[in-house]
């Protein structure tokens, strides 16, 4: 299973990170936008090289203060201004993801998916980390870019059945992560092997159900902040924690 991990976000030196690169395929450094400096940058990206894992330069909405969880209005212009100044942090990096709130917003916003897609393109951007059917990946496939669909390990998703459209459950909800390693493993190995998930549907009375539909992902992420997300890394790699 090919697993990719948001990464270098607590410091160039945090033990369960440092841990982590040795069972995953991708590495997505964050770049200072949300979090991470060019100290945390230097030290994943040589923990990378050693380790023989890929990397991904994770570029966010300018907003450490709230970690890039919450969407900005921010004109384009200040935007890619703030994403020339991250991807400058890392350097020689071809492959991108964009980070909480942005991810979000370009996952189902055509609008600022055309302007991100073009700002990869004119950067050299060979390959998007992107969720199946978004707006970006639309975009970046159009420009000729390479799209790496992802899914995430420990997250569950919302699903509108009116228009088919899967986001990410809001992490203002309390379901919004799992928590349990069993059953992130479980949901993950749905992903991978039979291409579905659990879609959670909010109905007009405030209920939720669940729905099964179809996904599609290249790369299974984890969140280095999730308690679970060492002992899911391994298990679902098939490594060992040392």
């Amino acid at each position: 299973m090919h697993i990719n991990c948001d990464i270098g976000e607590r410091g160039a030196d945090h033990p369960v990170d440092i841990e982590l690169m040795k069972h995953i395929s991708m590495a997505n450094i964050a770049c200072g936008g949300h979090a991470g400096d060019g100290e945390s940058i230097d030290a994943f990206k040589k923990l990378a090289e050693e380790n023989q894992v890929a990397v991904t330069a994770h570029l966010s909405y300018p907003d450490r203060e709230n970690f890039g969880r919450f969407s900005m209005d921010i004109a384009p212009a200040d935007l890619l201004k703030s994403l020339d100044a991250q991807y400058e942090l890392i350097g020689g990096v071809d492959k991108v993801k964009f980070h909480g709130a942005l991810y979000n917003d370009c996952w189902v916003r055509p609008d600022l998916s055309r302007i991100l897609a073009g700002w990869l393109k004119e950067q050299g951007i060979k390959t998007v980390v992107t969720p199946y059917q978004s707006c970006l990946a639309a975009e970046s496939l159009t420009l000729g870019m390479d799209v790496f669909y992802e899914a995430f390990a420990e997250r569950r998703y919302a699903y509108d059945p009116r228009t088919g459209q899967l986001t990410l459950v809001s992490r203002k909800l309390d379901y919004a992560s799992i928590h349990d390693l069993d059953e992130a493993v479980a949901h993950a190995m749905n992903i991978v092997k039979n291409g579905k998930i659990d879609g959670h549907i909010t109905r007009a009375d405030g209920t939720v159900t669940t729905e099964e539909v179809d996904i599609k992902a290249d790369t299974i992420c984890i969140h280095s902040d999730s308690p679970i997300s060492l002992e899911l890394a391994a298990k679902l790699s098939g490594t060992d924690i040392a």
